[in-house]
């Protein structure tokens, strides 16, 4: 049985990815403006691969599911013909 995709993977990795408020973040940035960009950057780069994941698992569902139906077409064929 295929497996499907469950949005609430991507959501809560999204929210892990999100940043955890608290003075140790704050004072880590050596310059505000300089450490706000790296971290933006940061930020959409997890963004970015987590988006990736998620397309890449819901191909290989797709793949599977394709696959399964390709087999019981197969299988309906040699019926018929037998």
């Amino acid at each position: 049985m295929v497996v499907k995709f469950d949005s609430r993977d991507w959501m809560s990795a999204l929210e892990q990815a999100a940043p955890a408020p608290g003075p140790a973040a704050a004072s880590a940035s050596p310059t505000p403006a300089a450490a706000d960009a790296e971290w933006q950057k940061h930020e959409k780069l997890k963004i970015k691969v987590i988006e990736a994941r998620v397309k890449l698992k819901l191909m290989r569902d797709r793949t599977d599911a394709l696959k399964q139906a390709l087999a019981r077409y197969r299988e309906q064929e040699e019926a018929r013909r037998a």
